[in-house]
């Protein structure tokens, strides 16, 4: 009997597992589909020409390579932090609050964070099929290589993953001349193959990278109004995409940061520059920081000063300032044994000091908000400037914000361009 059951037993799991791969094998299928669909939908939507679909391909350190553009005109930002300035409210009313108003704002250099909700990319649409994941610095061992300092990786080594980006969108935005993929392969010595087609057109011919590849151009006949991304062979870890436009943007705004980030993945060893110049970086950590059962001031200080060297090292010339963390009050009985006020208040008063060190200014937030505690006033508003959870800041009090971050801190100016 009880072999008899064993046997039973064995047939239903086996025809389970069978089950569940096949409907993981259909879903991921599904998603392939709907990438597809999107692709196609987004080539439709305006007139295409006869070389509508047409490219050229150069990979980095070929004759064919363009450089990155300087915009010498434009003033460039950079923001990493976490999800306070993830979502584009704070920087969108920043740049408003400093005079460029929305149809001369463009994102310059774009994170991998594709599909994380919460995230302003610059883009109108995306899709990934099922077999893509993220790394993020701050989760990842000090060891991982591969991260630039968008501090996101998009990875996929299954054959036949698709990433899907339509750039023109309802907002009016211009579709953009050209395009680079910033990307990292993990063996050098392994063959990467792609497929790629723009603008609703068939698939080019598979494009095959060998060696230490770091980037890839796209440099069609007339605009990238939607591109797809085909992993044909070989493993893949997407760090930014960079749209250039024919008309250069009067404000760059190049948004890193994500939710759940901490300061931490700035301790990744070994995180490449991106080809940027920015007149202004904005360093912008603390709340994620702020629950840890074992934090201590000096400790958190010796730590964000490691962070701050590497953050530093590659913004050498860069104007800087760190925003400390707005108030936040606890909710739930657990966190009531955290005084959060207070705990923020300590975190921004370790940045205020320790930031002079690397020639950077500091906002405090919390202060601008009428200090430790104020995040109840500004929920309590008729229209509310914070969430309930009394943590997060609604669209209009992360633009409120902003507008009292830009009063406070000097409009940056352009710097003098430097030779290449």
């Amino acid at each position: 009997m009880q072999i008899r059951a064993c046997a039973r037993l064995h047939g239903f799991l086996l025809v389970l597992i069978a089950a569940l791969t096949y409907a993981a094998t259909v879903a991921a299928a599904d998603k392939a589909s709907q990438c597809d669909a999107l692709f196609e939908k987004a080539g439709e939507a305006a007139s295409r020409g006869g070389d509508d679909g047409q490219f050229t391909t150069a990979a980095d350190g070929t004759p064919s390579w363009r450089p990155t553009p300087n915009y010498p005109s434009a003033v460039r930002v950079g923001i990493w932090g976490d999800s306070h300035t993830a979502s584009g409210s704070f920087a969108d009313a920043m740049a408003q609050a400093w005079g460029y108003p929305p149809e001369g704002v463009r994102a310059g250099h774009i994170q991998a964070a594709i599909g994380v909700p919460g995230v302003r990319l610059g883009i109108e649409r995306t899709c990934l099929s099922k077999g893509w994941n993220l790394n993020f610095a701050y989760r990842s061992g000090p060891q991982q290589a591969g991260f630039t300092s968008t501090l996101v990786q998009l990875v996929s080594q299954d054959n036949d993953e698709r990433m899907v980006v339509d750039f023109a969108g309802s907002d009016g935005a211009p579709a953009p001349q050209r395009l680079t993929i910033y990307l990292h392969k993990p063996d050098p010595d392994t063959t990467l193959v792609l497929g790629i087609s723009i603008n609703g057109r068939p698939e080019a011919a598979p494009l095959v990278l060998e060696g230490d590849a770091h980037a890839l151009q796209i440099l069609p006949e007339t605009e990238i109004r939607s591109l797809r991304l085909r992993l044909i062979a070989g493993a893949l870890r997407i760090t930014g995409l960079e749209p250039v436009y024919r008309k250069a943007p009067a404000f760059i705004v190049d948004v890193f940061s994500t939710p759940g980030a901490q300061s931490k993945g700035w301790s990744q060893q070994r995180v490449q520059p991106i080809d940027a110049r920015y007149d202004l970086v904005i360093f912008q950590y603390g709340t994620n920081e702020a629950p840890s059962d074992s934090y201590q001031a000096e400790d958190y200080a010796m730590a964000l000063r490691k962070e701050l060297k590497q953050f530093r090292a590659l913004h050498p010339q860069s104007r800087c300032v760190l925003i400390g963390p707005p108030d936040r009050v606890g909710l739930t009985p657990a966190d009531k044994k955290l005084d959060y006020p207070a705990r923020h208040r300590s975190i921004s008063a370790v940045q205020a000091r320790v930031s002079p060190e690397f020639r950077c200014e500091y906002w405090d937030w919390q202060k601008a908000m009428g200090g430790p505690g104020s995040v109840l006033t500004w929920a309590q508003r008729k229209e509310p400037w914070a969430q309930g959870d009394l943590m997060h800041l609604t669209s209009q009090g992360y633009a409120e914000s902003a507008r009292r971050f830009a009063a406070s801190i000097q409009r940056p100016a352009p710097r003098a361009p430097q030779p290449r």
